[in-house]
């Protein structure tokens, strides 16, 4: 969407400019956009590179297309279309969840799981509750290597037979031998995908 934005632009303010121009001009933003995705670096640089290769993509579908009147109308309806869809499906896919306040984890079951990974701190992963209010909950264990460090549930969403919940870790002095989070979800999927920022996946674990 952002090498059509460009390509518009250069439509309205540099009508004149030959239409190789206009192609170096988006090779050159998706390779600025993946040179900043490799100084960013790590998890918090992979949207610029997919976002980089996106406007690639664009940039060789429109020096394919540029010759053909009709081959530059589908490109600049069709990308906005494919996106719009794309937008929506992954609005329908969007999970409702709620962080369970800790204070509320009284229940027998739950306690003694927690006691468990509380005295083995090589507990890593999820196990799957029921909550007292109808809704499913996972708990998530970061094990003993993560201890100091506080949870935070960025995203959840689904993916055919995936839940998928994105978390980002930090340190906080947390006094909790095996840092854990307890995440309610209307609905969790057979396979559950928790990836952290730092590239970490913890979807291992017991849906039983």
């Amino acid at each position: 969407m952002l090498g059509i934005v460009m390509c518009g632009l250069t439509y309205l303010f540099m009508r004149k400019i030959e239409e190789n121009t206009r192609l170096v001009l988006l090779f050159s933003l998706g390779i600025l956009i993946l040179v900043a995705s490799f100084r960013i670096g790590g998890f918090e640089g992979m949207p610029y590179g997919v976002l980089s290769l996106g406007v690639l993509t664009l940039a060789i579908l429109y020096f394919f297309l540029k010759r053909f009147a009709i081959g530059k109308k589908i490109l600049f309806i069709g990308v906005p279309l494919i996106i719009a869809v794309h937008i929506f499906i992954g609005f329908i896919n969007q999970v409702d969840y709620l962080v369970v306040d800790k204070e509320r984890l009284m229940d027998v079951e739950t306690k003694q799981y927690i006691g468990k990974i509380e005295k083995d701190t090589s507990i890593v992963g999820y196990k799957k509750f029921k909550g007292g209010e109808g809704e499913d909950f996972l708990l998530i264990s970061m094990g003993g290597e993560k201890k100091g460090n506080t949870i935070e549930v960025l995203e959840v969403k689904e993916n055919y037979d995936e839940t998928i919940i994105r978390i980002r870790t930090s340190y906080n002095k947390n006094p909790e031998p095996n840092p854990y989070i307890a995440v309610a979800l209307t609905r969790i999927k057979s396979k559950v995908v928790i990836l952290d920022t730092d590239g970490t996946n913890y979807g291992d674990g017991l849906l039983d």
